[in-house]
């Protein structure tokens, strides 16, 4: 198991079961968070003699539209920490009630993106809740981004998370660490979620370790996440703003 990894299991908190399990279950289940926008991870490929400078300019005129400039939504672009790049992801975060998700394909198509990059748009919508939000990160433009795809294992949701998710949050914000996450999920995939870490220094290992890992907390933590829910996936990217 990598760092990053190890550090995936201490960051998310889960509550463990109760000696009345199936009573505790049955309202566990009624428990479910209060989405706050709609959310679509758009996984892109650069074309053949496309680079990330034409990316780059392209998406730098894109949002001086007013499309883009008056909508009320947020837009990231994710790019895997390795050497050479020519995957990345497309987040489109929408925070009203408003359809713009099929525009904003439409405009990307009219303004000539297909010939930079192909895309997966046939992504599925997930709802999204933001658990922890750093009060700066707006004055930030780059930060490292995790995205951890993860299923509850039998007899766990949401609802089980609920209390020890307070827990730790209020106690990564008594920590005042420059860090926020993000909790999505799809309404046709209950028992699955996405847990999107967003840190914005860049010796952020290094504070975590020193500021929490190392607690006996987290130990308990780490623990009580690998008996109800387990992370199938885990990638780091760098991560863009764009505004």
């Amino acid at each position: 198991m990598n760092k990053i990894y190890k550090l995936v299991l201490i960051l998310i908190l889960v509550n463990g079961c109760s000696k009345d399990f199936d009573e505790s279950f049955q309202a566990s289940s009624l428990i479910k968070p209060e989405f706050n926008f709609s959310n679509y991870l758009i996984e892109c490929n650069l074309k053949e003699g496309a680079n990330l400078l034409n990316l780059e300019k392209f998406f730098s005129d894109l949002v001086k539209d007013a499309f883009y400039v008056d909508g009320n939504f947020d837009f990231y672009i994710y790019f895997p920490k390795a050497s050479y790049v020519n995957k990345f992801i497309i987040n489109i975060q929408n925070n009203s009630n408003e359809e713009i998700y099929s525009p904003f394909i439409k405009d990307l198509s009219a303004k000539g993106f297909d010939k930079i990059a192909s895309c997966n748009f046939n992504s599925d919508k997930l709802n999204g809740i933001i658990l922890l939000n750093y009060k700066n990160h707006n004055e930030i433009s780059f930060n490292t981004t995790e995205i951890l795809y993860c299923d509850y294992k039998e007899g766990f949701n949401y609802g089980t998370f609920r209390v020890a998710i307070d827990r730790f949050l209020n106690q990564m914000s008594s920590l005042k660490i420059p860090y926020s996450v993000l909790y999505l999920q799809d309404d046709n995939s209950p028992d699955r979620f996405i847990w999107i870490n967003n840190f914005y220094k860049e010796d952020y290992s290094e504070e975590i370790t020193e500021l929490w890992i190392s607690t006996v907390e987290a130990k308990e933590i780490k623990d009580e996440f690998q008996e109800n829910a387990e992370c199938i996936e885990s990638d780091i990217y760098n991560s863009f703003i764009i505004n």
